[in-house]
């Protein structure tokens, strides 16, 4: 009988095995793909900082990236330089299998191919039914058990956690690009509805490609294949075959609830990702890290009740709750700007004084102090309640539940959520 089961070979469940196997406890890692790191699923942009917070492999760095270019609906471009290495693009498939490396070299177990169709609780322990690609099954046991399973959601409700509440839907390819270094992010209704599109260059063996995806709460798929015949992208497409299309749901709001009797839900599985960008990775990363801590302790006191697993809960409210909260709530009034709104933001955000906020307090990571310093100047403010006036009484609901418990709302029928991930 293994210590845990970790059900999903992303970063989430990699680096949570990693933890747990370097503490001494055994470990067993399920992944329903034959091959970690495929397929690749995101953009691949993470904060330089995750490199000195985690123990993280350093071999998939592909470059930092110091240049932006942010487009408004009617025109506008900021351009954005940093001149520190404050983000870096990865070969994410790398990044995960340096991850399960990393992983394996401290002793966990790694199932590559083997997709966990139940989990049921015991008194005193957990059993995995497990299958593989030839449909051979196993029942294997554990102590306890984390849910990775990234916008998977299939054994959440078998275990009584919910799903997560609110969706955004991101659609990316990579194709042969035109060389450059800057990032290109581009807004507006008629690109990405309630969020944005964006162009990441990078580089693989000598070849300058491109990262292109959208961020839409609808029909992402269209508007990806719009954003591509667009002028800023389409004449810079090198002949050749686009490929890695990705479409997948990314959770915009935590479950009400992390914990259960001997189960943890970690990263996307929790809907642990920035409401603001839906970027998911140094949430991964740093729910695994909590989650190890609770497990190890709760393993040392023999003691694997929701109860004693809510310490796990608590670290990461403190950790990530108010950063959530704010990034959700700006999310709520930003989504609701029109075009020419978006158009007045960009102007704001070019001039003094709140552009001295955004380089005072931006953070590729933390977005808080950057969404609060703005708030605090009364010209975005008014923008943005004319944004949520614009949409009247509907929006009144989206501001009313209170959201320091993360309460329990109905939540979309689970084969909504996994149809649309075909």
């Amino acid at each position: 009988m293994y210590d845990v089961l970790i059900i999903g070979g992303g970063p989430a469940g990699l680096y949570a095995a990693y933890c747990l196997a370097k503490a001494g406890r055994s470990v067993a890692v399920f992944e329903e793909h034959p091959e970690i790191g495929s397929p690749m699923h995101c953009t691949g942009l993470v904060a330089s900082e995750s490199f000195t917070r985690f123990d993280l492999p350093q071999q998939a760095n592909r470059a930092a990236l110091r240049r932006a270019r942010f487009h408004s609906p009617g025109g506008h471009v900021l351009s954005v330089a940093s001149e520190k290495d404050e983000t870096v693009v990865l070969d994410r498939s790398a990044f995960d299998r340096g991850l399960a490396e990393q992983a394996l070299e401290a002793g966990a177990d790694i199932f590559p191919g083997c997709r966990v169709e139940a989990l049921r609780r015991l008194r005193r322990s957990l059993v995995a039914r497990t299958s593989n690609s030839g449909g051979e099954g196993r029942l294997v046991r554990g102590r306890l058990g984390i849910l990775a399973t990234g916008t998977s959601y299939g054994l959440h409700r078998g275990l009584g956690f919910q799903l997560p509440h609110r969706f955004v839907y991101g659609a990316q390819v990579e194709v042969g690009f035109e060389e450059t270094s800057e990032v290109e992010v581009c807004f507006g209704n008629e690109v990405a509805p309630e969020s944005f599109a964006w162009v990441v260059p990078f580089t693989r063996q000598g070849v300058a490609m491109a990262k292109i995806g959208v961020l839409a709460s609808r029909d992402v798929a269209q508007f990806l294949a719009r954003f591509l015949r667009s002028p800023l992208v389409a004449s810079r497409i090198r002949p050749g075959r686009i490929c890695s299309y990705l479409r997948r749901p990314i959770p915009v709001r935590p479950l009400s609830d992390t914990v259960a009797d001997r189960v943890l839900v970690i990263g996307d599985a929790a809907g642990l990702a920035k409401p603001t960008t839906g970027g998911g990775v140094y949430y991964s990363l740093l729910s695994a890290e909590l989650a190890a801590a609770a497990v190890g302790e709760a393993l040392e006191a023999g003691d694997g009740s929701a109860r004693f697993l809510s310490r796990y809960q608590t670290a990461w409210r403190a950790a990530l709750g108010s950063e959530i909260r704010t990034a959700a709530l700006f999310r709520t009034f930003a989504s609701q700007l029109s075009d020419a709104q978006i158009d007045e933001t960009f102007r704001l955000v070019d001039r003094e004084p709140i552009a001295g906020l955004i380089r005072d307090h931006a953070s590729f990571n933390w977005h808080k102090s950057v969404i609060l310093a703005l708030w605090r100047s009364s010209d975005m403010r008014s923008l943005l309640w004319r944004a949520l006036m614009r949409r009247g009484g509907q929006m009144i609901g989206a501001l009313r539940p209170s959201m320091d418990a993360y309460p329990a709302i109905e939540l979309q029928q689970e084969s909504a959520a996994a149809d649309s991930l075909n």
